[in-house]
């Protein structure tokens, strides 16, 4: 039994080994290509004469172009979740450093919706480097809902070997269950124990009995 019960725990130790890792497939690409235009952001036009690293800095920028909160907080999300946590994951395929991305791509890029509807109403309208950072953090986006929860081919695989081993630690517990209630009365430690209590049980009713006659 002791035997079983370490391959339950080895093969539960590989399943989590193998759900730290996050298979990205062809989905790759796609990641590198939001990194580069995250780079491309940087250095384009953003707002007026201001380039996308200056979204960066809440307040107004050198060239007089006014940045808002919510356009710095987007600006500071896709620098973590596209500039330092893709690439990360790109490398490492980690799935701790995916999902956290996917969190901060996620809000970074429905904060960037907010801002085109700012820059409606801004001294400074939208310009190219705008539209290619919300398109970088959209493309991260859509790649880590198809890819964040998946499980890759070694989870699968060990979550099989969690059954199948489980399997037959259930099947060794039925067969010693058995075994267990085909033992004779007479030799059932169980038994011999209650039929003692039980004796020992009627000895004293009659011992009472007699006092009270």
């Amino acid at each position: 039994m002791s035997d079983d019960l370490n391959a339950v725990q080895d093969a539960v130790a590989a399943e989590r080994r193998a759900a730290k890792t996050i298979e990205l497939g062809a989905h790759r690409y796609a990641l590198i290509v939001s990194v580069v235009l995250w780079i491309a952001y940087l250095l384009l036009p953003y707002a007026g004469e201001a380039r996308g690293w200056e979204a960066l800095m809440l307040g107004t920028t050198s060239e007089g172009v006014k940045i808002s909160l919510v356009e710095a907080i987007s600006a500071w999300l896709a620098l973590l979740g596209v500039g330092v946590l893709t690439t990360a994951t790109i490398v490492m395929r980690r799935t701790a450093l995916a999902l956290v991305a996917w969190m901060m791509t996620t809000v970074s890029f429905f904060a960037n919706l907010w801002g085109f509807w700012y820059r409606h109403s801004a001294a400074d309208g939208a310009e190219i480097g705008m539209y290619v950072g919300a398109l970088s953090t959209f493309i991260a986006f859509i790649v880590y809902c198809q890819v964040a929860l998946r499980r890759s081919p070694e989870q699968l695989a060990a979550a099989e070997r969690v059954r199948e081993v489980s399997g037959q630690l259930d099947h060794v517990g039925v067969l010693q269950s058995e075994a267990a209630t085909d033992v004779p009365a007479e030799e059932n430690p169980l038994l011999i124990d209650n039929r003692r209590s039980q004796a020992a049980s009627r000895h004293r009713r009659q011992q009472e009995d007699s006092d009270d006659n």
